[in-house]
Order: C-alpha cells, then sequence, then structure tokens
C-alpha cells in the first residue's frame, strides 16, 4: 500500500500546475502543464513577424490523495505545496506555411517542491521539462483563429533516483496538438478549447514507461469597460493507455482493498479568471482552478498569475501601450 502510493511530484508547464503522484504515469505527474494555457489560446499569439514573451507563475497546495476510485488514501500529515515560474518566448517567422504562418517556441519552467509525509518534510528546487516547438501553424479567418502544432518535452534536469521528490519526468515525449479561439462581437466574447495528446517515451533509467496522456483545456470570457473581462477556465485530463514496468503492466492497491491495473490517472479542473490589458497587444490573468473527479492523483487547487506581452514592448513601450 505505501509503496503503491509513494508520493513523487511534477509540477509542469508552459507550463504548469499539474501535480500528482505515483499512480499515475511514472512519479504520478505530466510531464506537460495541464492547466497553463487560457485566454484567446490561438488568438492572442504573436503577429508576422512579431516575437511574443510569455510568463507563467503557479501555487498549487494539495491535503489530498485519491485512489483509482476517488477516495481519499489515509497518508497522516499529507501536503504538498508546489511554486512554479515560468517564461515562453514565441517567434512568428512570417513565413507562409501549411495553411497558415509558420511560427516557433520554447518555454523554460522553474519549480520548488515542498512535501510532507509522515516521515519528515522534503524539498526540492530544479528546472521542470522543457517544452520545445520547432513548428507551430497559426491561422486566423474572421472571428476564427487556430493553431496546430508538434511539441517535444525534454526529461527534467532535477531528477535524483531514489529521492522522495523529483522535478520533472525523467523521460521525454512528444505531443500533437491543435486550438481554436472563436471571437464574435469584435473581440468582445471569446471562447477558446485545446487539446493535447502526449505519447510518452521510456525511463530508460527506471525501465518505466508511462501511459499516454489525453488533455483538453478551455476558457470562455466577456469583456466589460476599460478592456477588463471576466471568464471561466477549466480543464480535462485523461490517461489513456496503461503503465508498465520492466514490461509488466502495474498494479495498485485502492483504499479498500481491491487492486486496480494501468494507474491510469485523471482529474477535471475549474475556476474562474480575470483579465487586464496590458499596453495594445498585452495582458495580465490572475485565475484559479480547483480539482474534481480525481483518480489516481492529488487534489487540490492551483492559482496562477500569468502575462504576455510582445518582445519589442520591453525596449519601446510607447510602441504597443498606444
Amino acid at each position: 500500500m505505501q509503496k503503491s502510493n509513494r508520493v513523487l511530484l511534477l509540477l509542469v508547464v508552459s507550463l504548469v500546475c499539474l501535480v500528482s503522484v505515483a499512480s499515475a504515469t511514472e512519479n504520478g505527474a505530466s510531464i506537460w502543464p495541464v492547466g497553463a494555457e487560457s485566454v484567446a489560446m490561438a488568438a492572442a499569439v504573436p503577429h508576422s513577424g512579431q516575437t511574443m514573451v510569455y510568463e507563467y507563475t503557479c501555487f498549487y497546495e494539495a491535503n489530498e490523495l485519491d485512489d483509482a476510485h476517488g477516495k481519499k488514501v489515509p497518508i497522516p500529515d499529507f501536503k504538498l505545496r508546489v511554486f512554479a515560474t515560468a517564461v515562453k518566448l514565441s517567434h512568428n517567422w512570417g513565413v507562409k506555411f501549411l495553411g497558415g504562418e509558420f511560427d516557433s517556441w520554447i518555454a523554460v519552467p522553474n519549480e520548488y517542491h515542498q512535501l510532507h509525509l509522515p516521515n519528515g518534510k522534503f524539498t526540492n528546487d530544479a528546472l521542470g521539462n522543457i517544452n520545445i516547438v520547432p513548428i507551430s501553424i497559426l491561422g486566423h479567418k474572421g472571428i476564427a483563429h487556430w493553431y496546430y502544432e508538434l511539441q517535444f518535452e525534454t526529461a527534467g534536469s532535477g531528477y535524483v533516483s531514489g529521492a522522495p521528490v523529483n522535478i520533472g519526468q525523467h523521460n521525454v515525449a512528444f505531443t500533437p496538438s491543435a486550438a481554436i479561439t472563436l471571437t464574435p462581437r469584435h473581440g468582445q466574447e471569446e471562447v477558446s478549447a485545446r487539446f493535447d495528446y502526449v505519447i510518452n517515451g521510456p525511463d530508460h533509467d527506471t525501465h518505466y514507461h508511462s501511459g499516454n496522456e489525453f488533455f483538453t483545456q478551455f476558457d470562455a470570457r466577456q469583456e466589460l469597460p476599460h478592456r477588463m473581462s471576466i471568464g471561466v477556465i477549466g480543464y480535462y485530463y485523461q490517461q489513456v493507455t496503461n503503465d508498465h514496468l520492466k514490461g509488466v503492466l502495474v498494479s495498485e492497491v485502492n483504499v479498500d482493498g481491491t487492486t486496480t491495473y494501468g494507474n491510469k490517472g485523471r482529474a477535471f479542473d475549474l475556476g474562474p479568471q480575470i483579465t487586464l490589458p496590458w499596453g495594445k497587444h498585452g495582458g495580465l490573468v490572475f485565475k484559479w482552478d480547483h480539482d474534481m473527479l480525481v483518480q489516481n492523483k492529488v487534489r487540490g487547487n492551483a492559482f496562477w498569475f500569468q502575462f504576455g506581452i510582445p518582445f519589442s514592448y520591453l525596449h519601446h513601450p510607447g510602441s504597443e501601450s498606444k
């Protein structure tokens, strides 16, 4: 029971705030920062020839771990606290390609984890899994905006074999993704959805092969006076294939004594968000999302602050603020 539910952690981003335990993918965490993307996902992208800077800050707290049936695992004194920041640079090359414009981006997260267990408090601070996207295709037509891309996730730099807390997953992955945004009423309203399928590679050190993961992130916003907006954000995450250790299907014992196989994680998150303008093409975002329908993961809350701004604004603020 203790072995099947030992807690190892990850926050990711391009970032983010999906953190869990060793009951869904290796060490219980996704290599991708589910929940990071929101607010006009396919519309708030670089214009032709433009570079955008995005920053993500997330605090995640959880006091409960749920098993495969969604029941709380009785771990005395269990607490998880994660603080993460990530910087993302995205450049639109201004080149027409495959029905849109050719864009590239990279996101680099740094994460601090604090874990409380019956045998003590454990911490770690290191770089997480880096997201690299050499090709992203951006498209716009009327109120519709979209992109599709292929991401690559590197192995985390903070991995130490046998450590109570590790930063990042110790494998690589690639993730086909697509997003769409609709902006009716001249952008005063907005709805977006993004879809990702994470294909995990094996961890060659531990011989653990995490299952593949699907998730969709979504948001809806209504603009208020002075370009401020309020809305709702969320995501649905589901691990779709099983975990294997040395080629054998991974099993776990649940709170009620039954055994399940595959260590498939699930979570549904929902919460409010507020956005504020920053210059002509930038914005600030404050949001909170709450874990629900959790299986094989920790259950908690994520608090976000993030912004996006054209890189040129950092050198010539007046060029974007008018």
